[in-house]
């Protein structure tokens, strides 16, 4: 996994906030980073700026996300936005370091074990857990769940 370090200056609104989406969204599509958003020049935000931040975080559940050197009114932001769910805070960079080196990478494979894929038949929408072979409960057809998470329409035999 690799590692992006992103100094957050000036005012961290709608710009600021598309702005890092189209930077990142290329690299973190095609594979999972640990990413450290470093607050301290952070001068002023908006609710857009922050949850653009979120959005980013969420559509790239593989990668991981922390925050640090965050002033009191922004901490109490980020914790009225509920970022902290997806992007968790701490007062020094080494302790960021630490969380993405360790604690985080743990509590991601936890999470990433369980996700989504579509039924190719009915395309109803069903809980997975990794490739495999998936029976559908709505159509009962049976179909294969590769490694990057595309579906086929046939049974693989192991």
């Amino acid at each position: 996994m690799k590692e992006l370090i992103v100094n957050l200056q000036g005012k961290l609104d709608s710009i600021l906030g598309s702005t890092f989406r189209e930077k990142t969204d290329d690299i973190l599509i095609n594979f999972p980073h640990r990413i450290l958003l470093d607050a301290r020049e952070l001068q002023g935000w908006d609710e857009a700026g922050l949850t653009l931040l979120k959005n980013s975080s969420l559509s790239h559940a593989r990668s991981i996300y922390a925050a640090c050197s965050l002033s009191e009114a922004l901490a109490k932001d980020w914790d009225r936005l509920r970022l902290n769910e997806t992007i968790p805070y701490f007062s020094t960079r080494e302790e960021a370091k630490t969380y993405l080196l360790s604690n985080g990478v743990e509590e991601k494979q936890t999470h990433s074990l369980e996700s989504t894929a579509t039924c190719p038949a009915c395309l109803q929408i069903l809980r997975v857990q990794g490739k495999g072979n998936y029976r559908c409960p709505t159509c009962s057809h049976t179909f294969y769940l590769t490694a990057d998470y595309r579906t086929a329409s046939y049974e693989k035999l192991f």
